[in-house]
């Protein structure tokens, strides 16, 4: 996985690159001006399907490192000290395979604020994953991602410089985001003789405003299931078979309320990232 997979989120490689890729792939540079290529973490933000796992994904490809990949609900176990231990091996797999890349995916359920957590176990793992983090703070090649639908859920401890450095937004991308990721997923699709794929791309980019890239993934997948089934129930089953720009737009339909549901996350989302970031 390439940045160049991660369509219409420019502002949030941006910000993973500066914070990662420079430390990992330019140590020199930092010499050279007396300052310490200090590996620095990220929390990944944003509604589902934005994606946040691919970026995560892209820094690790981009920069030939290990990556860790660490499902936060996979990682709860109902005995005492299991997370805490298996938190350690994470930790310890990445500095023997270092320059490498550990993702939390949806942190939240191992960084929920201590403040609001119910159980003992449950403060335990969060201590546990702070003192993980502060024992990196000369981690030159280990750098820790996390990605999170609720960023407000998240110990305001962990969000501190030294552990998540920064917080970056991944909301549904823009119209000319949403053109490269149509784009992308149409490769290899057949389509109708006489549709040109760049306003076909276009045309559908600006029908869908709130769709994520996930949502577009399963437009293409949406489409091509709509030919199919057109063609298997057809008279003549010999007939020529593709994909028309009636079947995009009968797909975007099916997908309408998921889109208007992300709309209404992004708005409410990029406001609760502002609260969490004053509460730091």
């Amino acid at each position: 996985t390439r940045y160049a997979d991660v369509h219409g989120q420019d502002d949030a490689v941006e910000a993973i690159r500066d914070l990662v890729e420079l430390p990992l792939k330019h140590a020199d540079l930092f010499a050279r001006i007396g300052a310490s290529p200090r590996a620095q973490g990220a929390i990944l933000a944003g509604p589902p399907g934005t994606g946040k796992s691919l970026l995560a994904r892209a820094v690790a490809g981009e920069c030939g490192a290990h990556i860790e990949i660490v499902s936060g609900p996979s990682l709860l176990s109902k005995w005492v000290g299991e997370t805490e231990a298996a938190l350690r091996g994470i930790f310890e797999r990445a500095r023997e395979h270092a320059p490498s890349v550990i993702l939390f995916d949806e942190i939240d359920c191992l960084g929920a604020s201590r403040a609001t957590a119910d159980a003992h176990h449950q403060k335990s793992m969060v201590t546990q994953l702070l003192a993980l983090l502060d024992g990196l703070e000369d981690r030159g090649q280990v750098f820790v991602l996390a990605t999170t639908n609720r960023p407000e859920d998240i110990d305001p401890a962990l969000r501190r410089p030294g552990r998540f450095d920064q917080v970056v937004w991944m909301g549904p991308t823009d119209e000319q985001g949403r053109i490269a990721i149509f784009l992308h997923h149409m490769r290899g699709l057949k389509l109708a003789d006489g549709i040109d794929r760049d306003p076909l791309a276009a045309e559908l980019g600006a029908a869908t405003p709130g769709f994520t890239g996930a949502d577009i993934a399963y437009i293409c997948q949406r489409a091509a299931l709509l030919c199919v089934k057109e063609a298997s129930s057809a008279p003549d089953r010999s007939a020529a078979l593709a994909i028309t720009a009636d079947h995009f737009h009968a797909a975007i339909v099916s997908q309408s309320h998921t889109a208007r549901e992300n709309r209404r996350s992004d708005v409410g989302g990029a406001g609760t990232l502002l609260r969490a970031r004053a509460m730091n």
